[in-house]
């Protein structure tokens, strides 16, 4: 029976190979309020053998509780072909010096929540623990160890924490949301939708994106129950979003996305449809009837509730050139029905000046437009970033293709250029029929259908057996989050030695270092920077 520790910001394979000058103890440094973690390879296993553990405190005054330490095992998925170099997938053979594994391959990513016991399955296996940090534990080094039996025997590793003075506040300035499947939580897990077992899960979603800091939530139309009259009205039922926004609102969420009320039936039609009723362009006279008497009602819904402050409203998602000027009639309709409240969307065309509030381009896009989004955040507006199938190549995304780190590195640069917000669109969007562990090469959608999604991109968590899993991606965008909030507290004393600390480890979305021993010196300076103004040293 033989281990090694690893780096949580390096990708682990299920052919990775022990060393044998491997390192065995787990050394890690963190600030108080957040959580850190690394992965533990096991292999010469008895064969399908229990493997159980606890924590054992160095003791002392202050120890970490064994209640702060979460053991996850960690399951591979499928990658069967390269992100390519703009966006989508290469052919298999297909050379790309930005990946780290030429396709196909598997590589561990899911994350499978385990007790103090559980049958690891074969003769190797993968771990990833994670040690959460409560605010009030005082700033010192931790020592314990994590003992192990597999079948019978015993393995035990050292453990040194160094946690430092730092506070991650609870409530974060980071815009962060991911878009979630109501219809996959309740297919992929069996449920009857909208009964109490449906409502049950969705709150084990929510938690897991709680636990990754993100603050926005978007409300699924569908839950939104509409009715027609013969004359024409409509009435409408918001009881369903009411639940879940009270749902998230009590997990810590403090933001409400309403959801998108136009779409294109293709991609490059130059008018917007209904999302209610794809046969009724949006800015038609029916379809101005409907959304004026939607908006209205939905408005009045959240300002009885008292929930108008905390809401920012989607329109219709990536309006390019040619539907630039129906968007523009769109965004004139809502304003109408919805004054005040912040308008928002993922954009492909930078030349809407006027019809939103929080404009949300990719990285790509943002770096390639820079002037034209510098000028839009003079005038007052918010940027934010995204990303999707694209970009690719050597862009940061987070692909199981990429290194882990880029992932991590994403909310670097929404320090780096300003960006307040990160918005993604698959938290759990896998295709029908796919299955996230053997597919994530899926073909795209109707009207692009010769294209692949690269891998990873429908979702960043798993459906387990019990709930979500969540993913080595999820923790990196976690941490990342973290990272952001640090070196916003080193921004407000040293804006400089902010932006330095940040240009250690990268000077745009595409150059960076992802070696993950530099980005840990990198980081500890952040910590001691950090730590310096929080006790004014």
């Amino acid at each position: 029976m033989r281990w090694q520790t690893y780096d949580a910001n390096k990708w682990l394979y299920p052919d990775t190979d022990i060393a044998l000058d491997g390192t065995r103890d787990i050394v890690l440094e963190a600030a108080r309020g957040t959580s850190v973690g690394c992965q533990i390879l096991w292999e010469e296993l008895p064969s399908d053998a229990e493997l159980s553990w606890e924590w054992v405190s160095g003791g002392g005054e202050h120890s970490l509780r064994s209640e702060a330490v979460e053991m996850f095992q960690l399951v591979d998925a499928k990658v069967s072909e390269n992100t390519g170099p703009d966006y989508s997938t290469v052919p298999v053979g297909t050379p790309a010096d930005y990946v780290t594994r030429l396709a196909p391959f598997r590589v561990y990513d899911a994350l499978r929540p385990v007790g103090r016991a559980f049958r690891v399955g074969g003769s190797k296996t993968a771990l990833y623990v994670c040690f959460r940090i409560d605010e009030a534990l005082p700033p010192q080094n931790y020592l314990g160890e994590l003992s192990f039996e597999i079948g019978g025997q015993g393995a035990a590793v050292s453990v040194r924490l160094e946690v430092f003075a730092a506070v991650v506040p609870q409530r974060e300035t980071l815009a962060l949301t991911n878009w979630f499947s109501l219809g996959n939580i309740t297919d992929r897990h069996g449920l009857e939708k909208n009964s109490e077992p449906f409502w049950a899960m969705v709150r084990r979603y929510g938690e897991a994106m709680r636990r990754a800091r993100q603050t926005h939530f978007i409300v699924d139309p569908g839950l939104i129950e509409i009715r027609k009259s013969v004359e024409g009205s409509y009435t409408f039922d918001f009881s369903r979003a009411e639940r879940l926004i009270k749902l998230f609102l009590e997990l810590g969420f403090s933001r409400i996305e309403g959801g998108h009320v136009a779409t294109r039936n293709g991609w490059e039609d130059p008018r917007f449809v209904l999302v209610y009723d794809r046969g009724v362009e949006a800015t038609s006279p029916e379809g101005y009837a409907f959304l004026a008497q939607y908006l209205n009602a939905w408005r009045q819904f959240l300002a009885d509730k008292g929930w108008l402050d905390i809401i920012v409203q989607h329109l219709a998602d990536e309006p390019i050139e040619q539907s630039a000027t129906d968007y523009r009639v769109l965004s004139g309709i809502v304003r109408k029905h919805m004054p005040g409240v912040p308008l928002v969307d993922a954009v492909i065309d930078p030349g809407l000046d006027g019809a939103l509030d929080i404009w949300v381009p990719t990285n790509r896009d943002f770096e390639r437009h820079l002037a034209d989004y510098e000028r839009i955040r003079s005038d007052g507006d918010t940027l934010w970033f995204y990303t999707c199938w694209n970009p690719g190549g050597h862009y940061m995304n987070r692909f199981l293709d990429v290194p882990l780190l880029k992932t991590r590195l994403l909310h670097w640069g929404n320090y780096l250029y300003g960006l307040d917000g990160y918005l993604h669109w698959g938290f759990n969007y896998y295709f029908k029929d796919q299955d996230p562990f053997e597919t994530n090469n899926p073909m795209l959608a109707p009207g692009v259908h010769s294209k692949r999604v690269p891998a990873g991109d429908t979702h960043i968590v798993y459906p387990g057996e019990d709930g979500p899993w969540p993913s080595m991606r999820l923790e990196a965008m976690r941490t990342g989050a973290e990272d952001y909030e640090l070196l916003r507290i080193v921004d407000r004393a040293d804006s400089a030695l902010a932006e330095e600390i940040v240009r250690g480890c990268m000077t745009s979305f595409t150059e960076a270092n992802t070696d993950p021993a530099h980005f840990r010196r990198i980081r500890r300076r952040l910590l001691e920077a950090a730590s310096a103004v929080q006790t004014g040293s």
